[in-house]
């Protein structure tokens, strides 16, 4: 006899295929991957609610149940939430219990601890486990690179009052997302995540939780690629990073690891920098030119421009201050690109030191630089290291796998 099907209840950051449209972050994302997954394994009947518009409608799209969240865009109210964060917060909680009660899920799944939709395991009898992401507390102590300041949070995008008073907001945000976070760690007794790092931090923030190991499925454009014939290390280097807007994401350390291997190291390179068109408040304070020191600034683009930009590459770099598991290491290793990455957070769990990528010191550009070379100039070091690593990351990122495991936390928290 099968198995009767699990309804779960998904919370995500993103819509999931809500709409069918490829101009988010780098083209998607890899929960849609998941999604796909999950459905074709037959064990589950899913919903997602996400964050929409108020013209968004609930609607049922290939199996899957919609449940866009908006409020109300009354003055008054939009007032009312801004000066009560009690408010807000209880204005969010009556959304997530209504969508509850409209799909009676077996199980809550929330992904992420960003938002506030963790807080709903304090508001429901319904088993909730919050999937861990990226880490607003330990995110907020590194949210400043060395020698920045408050004011250079500030004004990073210009003298303009409206974008100050922006940057403002986006501060106290994160501030008020930390305090939210620790509330939504205490208040939750089931996590999934992939590293050391965030079980450390769970086990910190929820003694006495349960934690549960579960990876990630990559988006499906990078199984497809396939890297090209090894380049002859006389030619030109190619590296490719992929950062977002954030300080903490590493512009900074671009900046200053090109201009070393350019003016330092006499080595011929591009640098192709994926999610983000303007650095120019970083290089500024830095006194480093973007166009000058190799570095071509590509912005968004589609899945498939990134992979196959990736299988171009002669190296990967990652060069944030602090991350989980950023799925860019990982799609850059199952494509075959020697990673360098900061040794931050849960890349560690990512990258074994010499065996499967190189590890360098936060803020360090001189060693990434050293790794950078140091791959380039021999073959065989680098094909040792792509090779160990798309060995491992093939196995780690297997959809069946996941999907298995998936299946069994659920289980597991259901009885």
């Amino acid at each position: 006899m099968q198995d009767k099907k699990i309804r779960v209840l998904w919370f995500s950051n993103t819509s999931v295929d809500y709409t069918k449209s490829s101009s988010g972050y780098n083209g998607g994302g890899w929960i849609s991957a998941l999604k796909d997954k999950a459905i074709e394994a037959g064990n589950i009947e899913l919903a997602v609610a996400f964050y929409g518009n108020s013209e968004d409608k609930h609607l049922i799209r290939d199996n899957v149940s919609y449940y866009p969240i908006s409020f109300d865009r009354k003055i008054s109210s939009r007032l009312k939430r801004s000066f009560s964060k009690e408010q807000q917060e209880l204005d969010h909680i009556i959304e997530f219990k209504s969508i509850i009660k409209s799909f009676k899920p077996d199980l809550v799944h929330v992904f992420g601890t960003e938002k506030p939709f963790g807080l709903v395991a304090q508001h429901t009898d319904v088993p909730t486990i919050i999937h861990l992401q990226g880490l607003i507390n330990p995110y907020l102590n590194a949210l400043l690179p060395p020698f920045y300041s408050k004011l250079d949070f500030f004004m990073d995008k210009g003298c303009n009052p409206f974008n100050i008073i922006k940057n403002i907001n986006s501060y106290f945000g994160w501030k008020e997302a930390a305090v939210r976070e620790k509330k939504i760690f205490q208040g939750c007794k089931n996590f999934m995540g992939r590293t050391h790092w965030d079980k450390a931090i769970c086990k910190i923030l929820s003694p006495n939780s349960n934690y549960f190991y579960c990876s990630e499925v990559l988006r499906s454009e990078f199984g497809l690629v396939k890297k090209n014939i090894e380049r002859d290390s006389s030619k030109k280097i190619k590296i490719v990073s992929t950062i977002s807007n954030p300080h903490y994401k590493g512009a900074d350390i671009i900046l200053k690891t090109a201009k070393i291997l350019k003016a330092n190291m006499n080595i011929d390179f591009d640098w192709s920098v994926y999610g983000v068109r303007n650095i120019d408040f970083t290089a500024s304070k830095l006194g480093i030119d973007v166009k000058s020191n190799n570095i071509t600034l590509r912005g968004i683009v589609s899945a498939e421009e990134l992979a196959n930009s990736l299988s171009e590459a002669t190296v990967y770099v990652h060069p944030s201050y602090i991350d989980n598991s950023p799925n860019s290491i990982c799609e850059a290793q199952v494509i075959g690109v020697p990673v360098v990455a900061n040794d931050v957070g849960g890349i560690s769990s990512l990258i074994t030191h010499n065996e499967t990528g190189f590890l360098a010191p936060a803020n360090d550009p001189y060693m990434l630089a050293h790794y950078i070379k140091a791959l380039s100039k021999n073959s065989e070091l680098s094909k040792k290291i792509y090779t160990n690593a798309q060995r491992v990351s093939k196995t780690r990122h297997n959809p069946d796998i996941i999907i298995e495991d998936l299946l069994n936390i659920y289980k597991k928290i259901l009885d």
